[in-house]
């Protein structure tokens, strides 16, 4: 049997020590990945947002070009789209929050650190060394290259994600103006009849409130029943439905009207 002297089996359990104290911050790594990503989404969305009606043929005809600027904008590479190309997420929007699978966040963040070939992270173990440095066991230059790698990979990840999905990001994003194929877009002509107050006029002369609805759809078209929850989330009853004509369609709608005066 080996025999080990006092001075180095202290230096063992100082290392397993270390070693213990550095992996403990894998979940603080998933938890800084998911608030950047988190971060990210919720500042870069608003450059995406439309404030009026898009078709989404419109889009469809356009997307090799809008997705070129993407892949530049974001600085991506054929090499970069091999490593992200198996991530998967899924995006909740009332909470700004995208969701991931942990383990395959890491694969892809460690074989990114790989890819970028950086002397602090040139070992197996890429993840490891990340920690090593960014939670205080390196030098202060060296915490802050850690810094900016992860600020990187998470523009680099957001910017590939609305690259490869753009059309399921903008609809994701703008809800309420990407019309479908063979969509009136019902709300916004409701929105602009109630401008033109004759939404309100109905409500104040029409005795059965069930005709409101009857002429509204009469005019506009589509589905009866979407119509009428539309027009209920404007006449004074709360609407339970996802169908409801929201702030973006009324200020689009007096917008409208107004440029018409004009």
């Amino acid at each position: 049997m080996e025999e080990i002297d006092d001075q180095e089996l202290l230096e063992r359990l100082q290392y397993h020590l270390e070693r213990t104290l550095i992996y403990n911050h894998t979940i603080d790594v998933i938890a800084l990945l998911q608030s950047s990503m988190n971060r990210v989404h919720k500042d870069l969305k608003f450059l995406y947002r439309y404030t009026e009606p898009i078709n989404e043929d419109d889009l469809l005809n356009r997307i090799e070009n809008l997705k070129n600027g993407v892949f530049n904008d974001f600085a991506l590479t054929h090499t970069l789209n091999e490593i992200f190309n198996d991530f998967d997420y899924a995006i909740n929007e009332n909470e700004d929050r995208i969701y991931f699978d942990v383990y395959r966040m890491l694969d892809v963040f460690s074989n990114y650190l790989l890819y970028r070939s950086s002397k602090l992270f040139g070992t197996q173990d890429p993840v490891y060394d990340f920690m090593y440095y960014y939670y205080d066991f390196g030098k202060e230059e060296e915490k802050e290259i850690a810094k900016k790698l992860i600020v990187d990979f998470v523009v680099h990840l957001y910017g590939f994600i609305l690259y490869r999905d753009y059309l399921k990001i903008i609809k994701f994003i703008n809800p309420d103006f990407l019309i479908s194929p063979n969509d009136n877009h019902i709300p916004i002509r409701i929105a602009l009849l109630n401008s033109l107050n004759l939404i309100n006029d109905l409500n104040n002369t029409v005795p059965n409130k069930e005709n409101i609805y009857r002429i509204v759809h009469s005019i506009v078209g589509g589905n009866e029943d979407n119509v009428k929850k539309y027009c209920l989330s404007l006449i004074g009853h709360n609407s339970t439905s996802q169908k409801q004509i929201t702030k973006k369609h009324l200020e689009f709608a007096q917008r409208y009207i107004n440029e018409k005066k004009l």
